[in-house]
């Protein structure tokens, strides 16, 4: 039995055409092949980035390299000035995971609650923030800004 083929109409040929128009509204491309290229483009970059981040991972794991991930394992520190003990200590555990370690002392002390949650969060977010862009898993600031200028040239070069 041969198999039927899809007689294209001017009704669905319009179709598809006006489907293609829905999906670069809104988009700085005019043709799919642009937006084709950018999404091939993009792909790249972020196969490159997580490639470049599980290398970094891998070494890291090697004696020679654990200096790097060291810091992030001695973690940060809130003090009361030159205490020996630490109000809040944010880490990297053995396992990568994130550990937050409070101050018995401050459990103790009348509204630390609200101090505590300060320090936490901004101290946690500050920590994985660094971390992540260490590993090669965020881009940084200046990245960002480097693909935003090369979008916008390729657009000017378009226009």
């Amino acid at each position: 039995m041969a198999k039927s083929r899809k007689k294209t109409t001017k009704a669905s040929a319009v179709q598809s055409k006006n489907i293609t128009k829905d999906k670069l509204k809104g988009t700085p491309f005019s043709t799919a092949e642009e937006l084709k290229k950018a999404q091939a483009e993009i792909l790249e970059d972020t196969w490159r980035r997580l490639e470049k981040a599980k290398a970094k991972r891998e070494l890291t794991k090697k004696e020679e390299y654990s200096f790097f991930v060291e810091t992030f394992r001695k973690g940060m520190v809130c003090k009361y000035g030159e205490k020996d003990d630490n109000l809040v200590r944010v880490s990297l555990d053995e396992d990568s995971s994130v550990k937050i370690s409070i101050s018995e002392d401050m459990r103790s002390k009348e509204n630390s609650e609200h101090l505590l949650g300060v320090l936490i969060e901004s101290m946690s977010s500050s920590f994985l923030t660094n971390y992540l862009k260490a590993m090669d898993i965020v881009e940084d600031d200046t990245e960002i800004e480097e693909q935003l200028r090369r979008v916008k040239s390729k657009m000017r070069k378009n226009t």
